[in-house]
């Protein structure tokens, strides 16, 4: 009886085998480690590759910026009394940026009404500039680091044209 030892009143029992659940865990884990292993060391993956085509490819769009910016006509000052341009470069930006909340005729959905003839922080054309480049509490972003002061002038005349 040399198995039995008794300690503090515990009866000690060597066991010779884990338990069934520990054994299938473990066997589990091994297998999900090799396929691992196999399909991510042995299929050809690799995180340099990877990142070597991301650089290429920014070096590519990096080399063809010049030859963009020189196709590009120049930028004009603040070009006031342009107003079909405006309204054009407005209703392109609308329908980008701001049909989804204000309806594609500015009716209002989850964004309010644009047809109206008061709006809640003012109509003028400086407040309803700085509703768009800073946006409002309560859901409106502010979109002045994603558009240019063009966009934001044709953006204000196009809400302003609403009716």
């Amino acid at each position: 009886m040399a198995d039995q030892q008794s300690y503090d009143g515990i009866e000690y029992r060597a066991e010779t085998k884990s338990p069934l659940v520990f054994r299938l865990l473990i066997s589990g884990l091994g297998t999900w480690a090799v396929l691992f292993m196999g399909y991510y060391l042995f299929s050809g993956w690799s995180s340099e590759a990877e990142f070597a085509q991301l650089k290429k490819a920014k070096a590519e769009r990096l080399a063809q910026a010049p030859k963009a910016l020189a196709a590009a006509p120049a930028a004009v000052g603040h070009r006031e009394g342009e107003q079909a341009e405006y309204l054009a470069i407005g209703k392109k930006q609308y329908a980008e940026r701001c049909a989804a909340c204000h309806g594609p005729a500015g009716k209002g959905g989850i964004g309010p009404n644009l047809t109206l003839a008061e709006y809640k922080y003012g109509r003028g054309k400086d407040q309803v500039a700085e509703s768009i480049r800073t946006g409002r509490p309560g859901g409106m972003p502010g979109f002045g680091n994603q558009l240019s002061h063009e966009q934001v002038e044709g953006l204000v005349t196009f809400v302003l044209s609403l009716k």
